[in-house]
């Protein structure tokens, strides 16, 4: 390997962790937001639905950190594909309807969406554990 081959993965690898600790702190944000929508689910009210709806804002916050970081590090090795799936959708309508009209279909509703964006997040990070694990192999 080259000193330049080298420098870009030694640049490769700092972007790759540094997208790993931006998704596992938006894996915790998301298991907050996730136990909030389990507690409103079964015995909240208007109250645990608007925490429930900060804690989504502060893992939307999360996801767009590790889909900046995840961009970085894809630029970093150019091979790296799928990380639009990183996106959490729950919508202005259902974050209304659900504080509103506080019911189990709407918390339902919320909850799967919580519960897909857990997925997509565990998904990246294995993603990227992977690569990060290849790339500490390469020769020096």
């Amino acid at each position: 390997m080259t000193p330049g081959q080298q420098r870009e993965a030694d640049e490769a690898v700092v972007a790759g962790r540094r997208a790993l600790a931006s998704l596992e702190e938006a894996e915790d944000a998301l298991e907050s937001a996730s136990n909030w929508g389990a507690f409103d689910l079964f015995l909240g009210g208007a109250i645990s639905s608007v925490i429930k709806h900060v804690r989504l804002g502060g893992a939307r916050e999360a996801l767009e950190r590790a889909r900046d970081d995840l961009y970085a590090f894809t630029r970093e090795l150019r091979d790296v594909s799928d990380i639009e799936v990183l996106r959490m959708d729950v919508g202005a309508l259902a974050t209304t309807l659900d504080v509103l009209f506080d019911n189990v279909f709407v918390d339902l509703y919320v909850q799967k969406k919580i519960d897909d964006a857990r997925d997509n997040v565990a998904a990246a990070i294995r993603a990227t554990r992977v690569v990060l694990a290849r790339l500490e192999e390469t020769p020096r």
